[in-house]
C-alpha cells in the first residue's frame, strides 16, 4: 500500500496545475496512438481558409504558440526532392493574420486548393492504399519517437512489449532457454502470428537458426521515426503471419545533419548496468538523400541472488489441506503451503533407494532417498521445509537474471531522383550481437543418463549395488554457459514513382517494385555439459592397475582413455575427471530470406459528393531457407543436455493481390467520411499448395466527431521453416508420470485409479513401481506434412472526437485460428493415454524396458483444434496547451474476454470436447483479464519537459500441475488455486533542450521502476518464481541520456 501511495503521489506532482480545460479550442488535433501524418497533412492550407470563412473560430490553428521542445530535436527539413508535389511547410500564424484569411482574393484561394490537392498521402500500416486521411478502418497504435526518446531503453522491443496488446515473448530476461533475442507476441498468439515489417517490407527472422519471428535488437534505435502497431489480422494485405497484427518500423529519412546520443542505465543496486552509444548523420540535395546511422548497445549481467525474490526458489503445495498442515512437523502426513525449494541433486548427492519395483540398501540410511554424510558413509537426505532448504541444492545465485549481450549496428538508407517522377532507393543494415545465458552446474541425473553406478565401481564399495537413481550437482565443474554469436544482414534495393498526368485510368498513380535480401548467420558454443558415452563408462565397472591407477572397465578389457569417477564421495573429483567427461557443444545455423515486390496504387475515378474509387494492385515471391547445424555429439544424442538434430529445409511462395477503397462520400455536413475497403490475395506454396483470403473493412465518420469503424477477413499462416523441418531435439517438461505410486515426497504407495493401472500393466510396469521424478524427457520435432492454419478475424469499433486534442477509442476484437500449429500439452498425451485409454497416445509414450520409467514422451508439431480469443481495446488521449506548457495524456488498455484452446480432442474425465481456458489462470501462460498503460507528459517554451508512465497488470490464478480448467473437489484449499498478485509499476524522466549556436542539446534523466515493485510470485512459472515474459526483473532503474544535434 505504501508503494502505490508512493507511485500516486509521484503522478500528482507532474499534474500539478494542470486542469485540462474543455473550452480550449485553440488546443492543436490529438496526437493519439495512431498513424501520424507529414506536417500540414490535415490542417492544410485550403481548409484553414475554408472553415475561417466559414465562420468556424474553434478550428483555428494555434496562433503563434512555440513548439514544444519534443519537437524540436528533429531535424531542419531538407530541400524536398519533388518540390512541385510538396505543400509549402506550415507556419503558425499571429491570430491577426489567421482573421484576414476570408478576404484572400480568388487566385490566392485557388492556389491554396491546388496545395490542398497536393497534400501528401499517407499509406497507414493495415492498407496498400494511400489517403490524406488517417482514420484507418483497423485499429493502429503508434509510438512514437517522443516516446523512444525519453523511455529508458535500448531496445525498441522492450517498449513494445509494455504494450497492452502484447503477449508472453522472450527477451534478455529468458536465461533458460533464451538466446539473447527480444520479440512481439501480439494477443498472446504466438511469435510467429505477429508479422514485423521495417518500412511496410518483411524482415529476416534473427536467432540460432531456422527461425520463425524478428528479434527487435536488430533495429537501431537511433533510426526509428515511430513505430506503427495494427491490432488486426492483415493476412489478405500482407500474408502469411499478419494474424494477430502487424507492427511496422518507419525509419528516419532525410536526415540532413548529425546527431550523436550517449546512453547510460544502472539499477539501484548497481548491476545491470546499459550503454548505448549511437549515431544518426545523413546529407540531402536537390535529388536525394541519404541517411547512415551507427551505434554499440551493452547490457551487463543481472545475478538471480541479487533480487530477494529470485535468491531462492520456493515450492507451493497445492495438496496440502488445513487439517494436514495442523499435524505435527514430524508427521509425514503433514504439509507446510510454501517451502523453499530447490534441486534434489545436491552438492553431496542423492540416492533413490527404490527405482521401479527395485530396492536397494544404503549403510547409514534408513529412508528413501539417502546422500552422503560428510566423512565417507551415509545418512537420510533431509527434505526442504518453509524455513530450512535441507539437503537440496540452491541453484540460483549462479543463474543470470538479466542476461547480458552487446550488439553493434550498422543502419542506412537513402533515395535518387532519377527524374521527375522516378526513383532509385535502397536500405542496408547489419548487427552483430554477442550474448550469453549461464545455468548453475549440471544436475546430472543417472537414471535419464542411463549410466548407473555399477556395483563393481571402485568408487561404489560401500553399498556395493548398481545405483539405478543417482542425482548430484557437479559443482566441481562450474557453471553451464551458452554463448551466441550471430550477425543479420539485411538490403533492400528498389525503384519507386509516379506515373506521369497524361496517362489514362492510371495518371499519378504510385508505383514501386523492390528486392529484399536478408539472412542471419549464428554460432552457439555450450560449455559444462558431459559426454553421455563417457559418463557411463567412467561409472561402470573399473578396477585398480598396480602400475597405472584407476582403470575402466575389467582387466583385460580396458576402456583406453577413461578416467573412473567418484561421485558418491564428494571432493574426490579430479581435473583429469572433469577433463575426460566434458565437452564444448558447438551449433552452427542461419535463416535465409529473399522478397521480390511490385505494386501500383492510385485513384481510379471520382465520385460524386467529393468521393473516389481506388485500387491496390500488386504481386511478391518469397524464398525462405534455414537450417541448424549441431555438433556430432549433440547431433547424436551423446551428451547430458538436450540433444538435438540437425534442420534444413526451404520453401518459396508466389503471391498475388489487390485492395479496392470505395469512398462514396466525404465533405458532407451530417457524414463527413464514408469508406468501404476490400483485399484479397491469392497465394501458391510449394509446401502444401494455394489458397485464397479475403478482409472487407469500413469506417463512417460523422460531423460530431463520432466514428464507427470495422473489419472482417480471413487470416492464414503457412507452416515455418522450423516448423516444417526441425530435426527432433529433446526437451524437459514438468509433468508426473502416471504410473508412479510413490510420487516424489511421498513415503507411502498409493494406488492408482483402475483406468491407469490397466494401461500401465499394458505396457509393463510393475505393480507398485515408484519413479521419483517430475521431469520427463521429451521429444519435440517438425513436421513436413503440415497444412497451414486458417482462421477469422473481426474487429469493430468507435472512435469520438468531441474536441480538437481530445479523442477517445474502443474496439471489440475477435481471432479464431483452426488447424492451429502446435504440440499437444505433454500432461494431455500422458491423460489420454492412460485416463483415456487411447492407444495411438501410448505410443508416444516410450518407456526403459528395464526400469519401466519414462525414457520419452514423442510430441511431433501437428495442426491441431483452435485457439480463440477476444477482448476489447481501449484508449483515450488528450493534448492541450495553456500557459503551463503543452500537455500530452494517454491511456491504452485491453480487457481480456477469452482465450480458449480447443486441443481438438474429447477428455477422458468428462467425455466431452476438451477445451482449456487461458483467461485469468496460468494454465497456458499469462494471461490476465485486464492490462492497461497511461502515459503523460509535459513541455515547457522555456525547453524543460517532463513526464511519467504507469504499466498495470492484473492478477490471475494459478493451480496445482497447472490444472485450473480442472479443478478437483478434494477438499483443498480453494480447490487448488492460488491468486497470483496484480502488478503495477511507475516511470517518471525530466527532459531539457537547449538551442545553442551548435544545434539543439538535450538530456533526459529518469528512473523505471520508481517504486522498484518486484514481480508477483508464480509457483507455477520458470525458475525464478515469476514469468520473465511478462514483469521487470531489474527493478528500480536510473538512466541518463544526453543527445545533440548539429
Amino acid at each position: 500500500m505504501t508503494r502505490m501511495k508512493t507511485l500516486a503521489c509521484s503522478v500528482c506532482l507532474v499534474l500539478v496545475g494542470v486542469a485540462p480545460v474543455a473550452a480550449d479550442n485553440n488546443a492543436p488535433k490529438s496526437l493519439r496512438m495512431r498513424a501520424k501524418k507529414a506536417p500540414g497533412s490535415h490542417w492544410t492550407p485550403m481548409r484553414w481558409a475554408q472553415r475561417i470563412a466559414q465562420a468556424q473560430p474553434s478550428d483555428q490553428p494555434p496562433a503563434g504558440d512555440p513548439q514544444p521542445p519534443a519537437d524540436a530535436n528533429q531535424p531542419a527539413p531538407t530541400e524536398p526532392a519533388q518540390p512541385a508535389e510538396q505543400p509549402p511547410p506550415q507556419q503558425a500564424q499571429p491570430a491577426a493574420q489567421a482573421e484576414a484569411a476570408p478576404n484572400l482574393s480568388d487566385e490566392e484561394l485557388a492556389k491554396l486548393a491546388e496545395q490542398e490537392a497536393k497534400t501528401e498521402v499517407i499509406t497507414v500500416t493495415g492498407s496498400l492504399i494511400g489517403r490524406k486521411e488517417v482514420d484507418s478502418p483497423s485499429p493502429v497504435s503508434v509510438v512514437d519517437k517522443e516516446k523512444l526518446d525519453s523511455a529508458g531503453i535500448t531496445n525498441v522491443g522492450d517498449i513494445l512489449q509494455k504494450i497492452p496488446a502484447q503477449g508472453n515473448a522472450i527477451n534478455a530476461q529468458n536465461n533458460n532457454g533464451g538466446d539473447g533475442s527480444t520479440r512481439i507476441n501480439l494477443r498472446s498468439l504466438g511469435t510467429a502470428r505477429t508479422l514485423v515489417l521495417l518500412n511496410g517490407r518483411r524482415v529476416v527472422p534473427s536467432g540460432t537458426g531456422a527461425d520463425a519471428s524478428v528479434d527487435f535488437g536488430t533495429i537501431p534505435l537511433a533510426m526509428i521515426e515511430r513505430v506503427e502497431v495494427l491490432k488486426d489480422g492483415a493476412s489478405a494485405i500482407y500474408g502469411s503471419d499478419a494474424i494477430a497484427g502487424v507492427v511496422n518500423v518507419i525509419t528516419r529519412t532525410n536526415m540532413n545533419g548529425t546527431e550523436a546520443s550517449i546512453y547510460t542505465s544502472t539499477s539501484q543496486r548497481r548491476d545491470g548496468t546499459n550503454y548505448d552509444l549511437s549515431f544518426v548523420t545523413g546529407h540531402s540535395s536537390n535529388r536525394g538523400n541519404i541517411t547512415f546511422s551507427g551505434g554499440y548497445q551493452k547490457q551487463e549481467a543481472v545475478m538471480a541472488g541479487e533480487r530477494d525474490f529470485a535468491k531462492q526458489t520456493y515450492s507451493y503445495d497445492f495438496t496440502c489441506t488445513p487439517e494436514r498442515a495442523a499435524l505435527p512437523g514430524d508427521n509425514p502426513d503433514s504439509c507446510s503451503f510454501r517451502t523453499l525449494n530447490g534441486s534434489p541433486a545436491s552438492a553431496t548427492g542423492r540416492i533413490n533407494t527404490m527405482v521401479g519395483t527395485t530396492k536397494i540398501v544404503v549403510p547409514g540410511c534408513t529412508s528413501r532417498y539417502c546422500t552422503a554424510d560428510g566423512s565417507g558413509g551415509f545418512r537420510n537426505f533431509i527434505a526442504p521445509t518453509d524455513t530450512s532448504l535441507g539437503d537440496n541444492y540452491n541453484f540460483q545465485p549462479l543463474n543470470y537474471l538479466v542476461t547480458p549481450s552487446n550488439r553493434v549496428n550498422l543502419f542506412s538508407n537513402g533515395h535518387y531522383d532519377i527524374t521527375k517522377n522516378s526513383h532509385v532507393f535502397f536500405e542496408g543494415q547489419f548487427n552483430a550481437r554477442k550474448s550469453t545465458q549461464q545455468l548453475a552446474e549440471e544436475p546430472v541425473d543417472l537414471s535419464g543418463a542411463k549410466a548407473p553406478i555399477s556395483k563393481n565401481s571402485i568408487y561404489n564399495e560401500t553399498i556395493g549395488q548398481d545405483i539405478l537413481d543417482y542425482r548430484r550437482r557437479l559443482v566441481e565443474f562450474g557453471p553451464r554457459t551458452f554463448n551466441q554469436d550471430i550477425n543479420t544482414t539485411r538490403l533492400v534495393v528498389g525503384l519507386n514513382g509516379t506515373a506521369d498526368e497524361d496517362v489514362p485510368l492510371v495518371k499519378n498513380w504510385k508505383w514501386e517494385g523492390s528486392y529484399n535480401y536478408g539472412r542471419s548467420d549464428a554460432t552457439q558454443a555450450g560449455h559444462g555439459m558431459l559426454i553421455r558415452s563417457h559418463l557411463k563408462a567412467a561409472l561402470g565397472p573399473s578396477f585398480r592397475d598396480p602400475a597405472l591407477g584407476p582403470q575402466c572397465g575389467v582387466p583385460g578389457a580396458v576402456i583406453a582413455n577413461c578416467v573412473p569417477l567418484s561421485l558418491l564421495r564428494p571432493g574426490e573429483v579430479t581435473p583429469a575427471m572433469i577433463k575426460y567427461l566434458t565437452f564444448t557443444g558447438t551449433q552452427s545455423g542461419f535463416s535465409d530470406q529473399h522478397t521480390a515486390l511490385v505494386t501500383a496504387s492510385g485513384k481510379l475515378v471520382d465520385l460524386p459528393n467529393h468521393g473516389d474509387i481506388s485500387l491496390a494492385i500488386g504481386g511478391d515471391y518469397r524464398f525462405e531457407k534455414g537450417g541448424q547445424q549441431p555438433d556430432p555429439l549433440t547431433a547424436t544424442g551423446d551428451t547430458t543436455g538436450n540433444a538435438n538434430a540437425p534442420t534444413i529445409g526451404s520453401y518459396n511462395a508466389f503471391e498475388g493481390f489487390a485492395e479496392l477503397s470505395v469512398v462514396p462520400l466525404s465533405g458532407g455536413d451530417a457524414l463527413k467520411w464514408v469508406e468501404i475497403n476490400a483485399a484479397g490475395r491469392a497465394y501458391r506454396y510449394n509446401t502444401f499448395g494455394s489458397g485464397v483470403t479475403g478482409k472487407i473493412s469500413g469506417l463512417v465518420r460523422t460531423a460530431g466527431g463520432l466514428a464507427l469503424r470495422g473489419t472482417y477477413g480471413n487470416a492464414f499462416r503457412a507452416p515455418n521453416v522450423g516448423e516444417l523441418f526441425s530435426g527432433q531435439a529433446d526437451t524437459f517438461p514438468v509433468v508426473k508420470d502416471p504410473c508412479d505410486t510413490m510420487p516424489p515426497g511421498s513415503t507411502t504407495t498409493q494406488t492408482l485409479d483402475p483406468k491407469v493401472q490397466a494401461q500401465c500393466t499394458k505396457q509393463g510396469v510393475p505393480m507398485n513401481s515408484a519413479f521419483a521424478s517430475v521431469q520427463q524427457r521429451a521429444l519435440v520435432g517438425g513436421n513436413p506434412g503440415l497444412q497451414p492454419e486458417k482462421g477469422t478475424v473481426l474487429t469493430t469499433g468507435v472512435v469520438y472526437e468531441p474536441l480538437r486534442g481530445l479523442d477517445f477509442t474502443l474496439d471489440y476484437w475477435h481471432v479464431k485460428i483452426d488447424e492451429a500449429i502446435t504440440n499437444l500439452p505433454f500432461a494431455t498425451i500422458l491423460s489420454q493415454c492412460y485416463t483415456g485409454g487411447q492407444d495411438k497416445f501410448c505410443q508416444d509414450v516410450i518407456r526403459d524396458p528395464v526400469t519401466f520409467h519414462i525414457d520419452h514422451i514423442v510430441d511431433i508439431i501437428q495442426n491441431v483444434g483452435s485457439l480463440t480469443t477476444s477482448g476489447l481495446d481501449f484508449s483515450a488521449a488528450y493534448q492541450y496547451r495553456n500557459n503551463m506548457g503543452t500537455f500530452r495524456h494517454a491511456f491504452e488498455g485491453t480487457y481480456l474476454f477469452q482465450y480458449n484452446v480447443d486441443t481438438g480432442l474429447v477428455s477422458p474425465d468428462t467425455g466431452k470436447e476438451q477445451i482449456l481456458h487461458g483467461r485469468g489462470f496460468y494454465d497456458l501462460g499469462l494471461n490476465p483479464t485486464l492490462k492497461f498503460n497511461l502515459f503523460t507528459t509535459w513541455a515547457h517554451p522555456s525547453g524543460l519537459g517532463a513526464g511519467f508512465n504507469i504499466r498495470f497488470v492484473n492478477g490471475s490464478q494459478e493451480c496445482d500441475q497447472n490444472d485450473c480448467n480442472t479443478p478437483p473437489d478434494d477438499g483443498r484449499p480453494n480447490h487448488g488455486r492460488l491468486d497470483i498478485a496484480s502488478y503495477a509499476t511507475g516511470d517518471l524522466f525530466v527532459n531539457y533542450g537547449l538551442k545553442t549556436s551548435q544545434g539543439l542539446t538535450r538530456i533526459t534523466v529518469g528512473v523505471n521502476n520508481v517504486v522498484d515493485v518486484a514481480p508477483p510470485i508464480i509457483y507455477n512459472g520458470p525458475a525464478l518464481n515469476a514469468d520473465e515474459s511478462a514483469y521487470d526483473f531489474m527493478g528500480r532503474q536510473v538512466y541518463l541520456r544526453l543527445s545533440q544535434l548539429f
